[in-house]
């Protein structure tokens, strides 16, 4: 354990302080929850090159992290049903403590800190009740790190929860699909799913707005979301509906809430298989990225022209998150890391026997 946190100042110490051609981007670290092993799951701490830094055991297959950007710590949820979410301090690699739902809770995956750090957000689902509901845990993560009350989410499937630009208003996809722990992953309801996404007072957890697509489009679960540099909600699908339609995977959210999709053009739309498992926004705000690990594609858009600007191909990536100016860097399971900007995609590395889950996100130490 010593000579791990040994290697672990080192390579800080190397982030902190080398000098590239790529800019800030030195002062950058990404977090992912990754496999190493039958059963065996862990955070990893990497580089814009690759370079691992670090890496925490965790007590299952992790999903989503939350970033705390006041108090540079990090939550990371366990993958739905979950039942734990660790914070971790994020240079260090310190888990700090556990968190867990209520009975009769899961977590769905992800979160969101107030910009101030002392509290963290998590989406749940309330599974005891005659007809599963979502709702927002509300955790004190300044003190004791107890859980201090809840907010409803107005859905069910309640998957990833944003801050707003505002710092306080909070937004969350409601995916629709009914599940149960005692039925796993199985969806429960696609006939009757009713997604949404729903802005919420995060002091109050009053409903502030509420955006639904159309009825012809009801098995179409919002799941993921970013926004852009002109604070526009985009947002990513998966359809649960009729095989062989092609719906639109990808809209925009603009500040009246109202919906705008972005369908793909006919020679792409096959490439997503129908899934998006990630969408992030580049640094600059000026573009998008969503990723499909079914279709084994990472599409780029333009969020000023609000159109698709590219697609490459890159089988079972998933995670996402800004690099320099307008690029991204993106994972594949079988541990590849690609480096993304527009019309190119370059290899950056493999990183040694991990496989990437779903997420990836961008620490700044300053």
């Amino acid at each position: 354990m010593a000579a791990l946190f040994h290697r672990m100042r080192e390579g800080l110490a190397a982030v902190l302080g080398f000098e590239t051609a790529i800019g800030v981007a030195e002062r950058a670290v990404y977090l992912s929850s990754v496999r190493v092993g039958p059963r065996q799951h862990a955070l990893l701490l990497i580089d814009e090159r690759g370079t691992e830094i670090g890496r925490m055991p965790l007590a299952g297959r992790g999903h989503d992290i939350a970033v705390d950007k006041a108090g540079g710590r990090v939550a990371v949820f366990a993958r739905r049903p979950g039942y734990f979410a660790v914070i971790v301090d994020g240079r260090s690699l310190s888990p700090l403590a556990t968190i867990r739902p209520p009975e009769g809770h899961h977590f769905f995956g992800h979160g969101a800190f107030s910009a101030d750090g002392h509290i963290l957000y998590a989406t749940e689902n309330v599974f005891t009740t005659e007809q599963p509901r979502g709702v927002v845990g509300v955790y004190d993560v300044s003190g004791d790190f107890r859980r201090i009350g809840e907010f409803e989410t107005h859905g069910m499937d309640s998957h990833e929860i944003l801050m707003a630009p505002d710092g306080q208003t909070l937004v969350v996809a409601n995916g629709g699909i009914e599940t149960h722990p005692e039925f796993g992953r199985q969806k429960l309801n696609v006939a009757d799913m009713r997604p949404s996404i729903v802005r919420i007072d995060s002091a109050t957890g009053d409903l502030i707005g509420e955006t639904q697509l159309d009825a012809g489009l009801n098995q179409l679960s919002t799941r993921h979301m970013a926004f852009d540099g002109s604070g526009a909600l985009w947002f990513g699908c998966q359809w649960e509906g009729e095989k062989g339609r092609r719906p639109p995977l990808v809209g925009r959210i603009d500040g009246e809430g109202e919906a705008m999709l972005l369908p793909f053009p006919d020679a792409v739309a096959p490439l997503a298989r129908n899934y998006i498992g990630s969408v992030v926004a580049s640094r600059d705000g000026t573009a998008i990225a969503a990723s499909s690990p079914i279709g084994g594609t990472i599409f780029v858009f333009d969020a000023e022209r609000k159109a698709l600007h590219a697609a490459h191909r890159l089988r079972d990536g998933c995670g996402l998150a800004g690099a320099s100016g307008e690029g991204f860097l993106a994972s594949a399971g079988d541990g590849r890391l690609m480096h993304v900007a527009g019309e190119i995609i370059e290899p950056i590395t493999r990183v040694g026997a991990v496989e990437f889950d779903n997420h990836m996100r961008r620490i700044d130490l300053g």
